[in-house]
């Protein structure tokens, strides 16, 4: 048996007797570690499926770095990476950007993909801070609950929009590597990450305490110290003179009360479904817990000084988070994209309570690693309830991919600039869904397109007992000259292959989405799915048609407009 004899005679003393030795053995042996360890794989194969199945179209703040990145030819235009983006500096993310543009197509999974791997080395550093007086069985466990803490079903908002993860995930693994090498008193290079993490998020500007506090726990000269104040003043100095004017949100806020609660709840927000009260309940404790480990002597002791020097990060960072966004709301706090602060508070408080509760009872070493796996299963399971939220809000991503093609209207979603800005720069990087394999979905018609109207068949009155082909367009919204329709349409027999618009000549002009569930439909048509559902979006022509296509591509059609559920002449 393969054992691990760092800090085994600290662990394994006389005063627990010979029959401890078994359990001893067990706790140090490396196989079992590595079996133990392994399970921190799983995590992140979770995460991989749900960036997998996540859409190629990107979304929110990557349009417009990328129109600031990018001159109207497809350049790269270096100028625009200095310009801050909702108050962050994102010149490091910008180039993660531009290379997905020019490689990938601007694949939105491929960053996914990205941030993963930014995950993992952020975990792997972690990793090689655990105190080495624990036995390996218990370090094991602790690396576990850090995976599934890390890749934590809340934060699926950082992967699932690979954008997110590649600013926000990549500014904290330059953290942690700061930190690292400050704890190795490699201060120049550690100055340099640190420089560097700012210049990947916002939140990357909490280093610079959290570095000053591991320069006065480990009694560097204090010229270090002054260093590390000065040169993060420095950075401070240079966003100042870059951030522009700032937009209050919605909802205004800016009493001491709701700063805190906004704070509390993006401490503890891992540690909640969808509560911000149990959020800042978590939150307090978990601030009470660290405040109270400050009094115990082990907790101080320097193998654990990198460790509160990690958990002064994340309270910081949760500290700017609130401050700046509590005007959005005061359970800002819960937004998936900010779980990753969350974590970084959790992990260091676990594995600091872990190495003085091991100091204390070294019998229980057993407990306290299995312990630890079943703490970062709950927290990695307390997100189910926000994958569901941001799968929804992703719903409609294939409306947007058809609309940035069609160069239609861009004011129905949130992020998008003006589509014909976008459009020719696009075009130039063979950048999704400006690329060849772009489709609307049906195997053949695709925009510009031009079909017989005759091969076309109308849509019939719905009959409650017998199936057939029937359907209504029953919703429709207009903005600009672009009109997005809602409705069902079912064959009763035949699956329905994609949905398209066509104009009066028989042109597709635009498509959508089919497979979106209408419960309302089959309360009263028994005989029809549940998935009847579909939206499309097109210029606005009433004189147009919705073409429903079947699996067998018969073509069955509804007017352009919505007619609450009149069947065509």
């Amino acid at each position: 048996m393969r054992t691990d004899g760092v800090g085994y005679d600290t662990w394994a003393g006389q005063e627990h007797g010979t029959g401890y030795a078994p359990v001893r053995q067990w706790m140090a042996d490396r196989r079992l570690a590595f079996g133990v360890e392994l399970l921190a794989v799983l995590p992140a194969l979770a995460m991989a499926f749900e960036v997998a199945a996540s859409p190629r179209l990107q979304l929110l703040d990557y349009w417009s770095v990328l129109l600031r990145i990018t001159n109207p030819d497809g350049s790269y235009n270096i100028d625009g990476v200095w310009d801050l983006q909702n108050e962050h500096p994102l010149i490091i993310p910008s180039f993660f950007y531009w290379a997905d543009a020019k490689l990938f197509g601007g694949d939105n999974r491929m960053l996914g993909y990205l941030t993963i791997v930014i995950a993992v080395l952020t975990i792997l550093m972690l990793r090689s801070a655990l105190p080495k007086v624990l036995p390996v069985v218990l370090r094991a466990g602790l690396v576990v609950a850090m995976s599934a803490l890390v890749f934590s079903l809340h934060g699926i908002h950082n992967f699932a929009l690979g954008m997110s993860g590649a600013a926000w995930l990549t500014a904290n693994m330059l953290v942690v590597g700061s930190l690292l090498l400050a704890r190795k008193r490699r201060w120049l290079l550690a100055w340099l990450v640190g420089v560097l993490a700012c210049a990947s998020y916002g939140t990357g500007f909490a280093v610079w305490p959290a570095l000053f506090l591991l320069a006065c726990m480990h009694r560097e000269r204090w010229w270090r110290r002054i260093a590390t104040l000065v040169i993060g003043a420095a950075v401070v100095a240079v966003w100042l003179t870059m951030r522009p004017s700032v937009v209050p949100g919605k909802d205004p806020a800016n009493d001491i009360g709701s700063l805190l609660y906004a704070f509390l709840t993006l401490i503890g927000h891992v540690w909640t479904g969808r509560s911000a009260d149990l959020a800042a309940i978590a939150g307090g404790a978990i601030l009470c817990g660290l405040a109270a480990l400050l009094t115990v002597p082990s907790a101080r002791a320097g193998r654990l000084w990198f460790w509160w020097a990690v958990a002064c990060y994340g309270v910081l960072a949760c500290g700017m988070i609130a401050t700046a966004r509590v005007d959005f709301g005061t359970d800002i706090g819960l937004a998936s994209r900010y779980t990753s602060l969350s974590v970084l508070t959790s992990v260091p408080l676990l594995v600091v309570v872990a190495t003085v509760a091991f100091r204390r009872s070294p019998r229980n070493a057993p407990r306290f690693a299995v312990v630890s796996v079943a703490i970062g299963l709950v927290g990695f399971t307390l997100g189910a309830p926000m994958v569901a939220v941001v799968r929804e809000a992703l719903t409609d991503v294939p409306l947007r991919a058809v609309a940035l093609r069609a160069q239609l209207d861009d004011r129905f979603w949130y992020g998008f600039p003006p589509t014909d800005q976008l459009a020719g720069r696009l075009a130039a990087l063979d950048h999704y869904p400006y690329t060849d394999d772009f489709t609307i979905g049906c195997g053949g018609p695709e925009l510009g397109d031009r079909l017989k109207l005759s091969d076309m068949r109308p849509m019939l009155a719905p009959d409650e007992d017998e199936p057939g082909p029937t359907g209504a367009v029953d919703a429709s919204e207009t903005r600009g000259d672009t009109t997005l329709l809602r409705g069902w349409a079912t064959d009763g027999r035949e699956d329905v292959r994609c949905v398209l618009f066509t104009d009066a000549r028989g042109e597709v002009t635009g498509g959508g989405q089919y497979h979106l569930a209408r419960p309302d439909v089959q309360s009263l048509l028994e005989w029809a799915p549940s998935d009847t559902g579909f939206a499309v979006i097109a210029p606005t022509d009433p004189a147009g048609r919705v073409v429903i296509v079947l699996d067998s591509g018969r073509m069955l059609w509804l007017p352009g407009k919505a007619v609450e559920g009149e069947p065509p002449d």
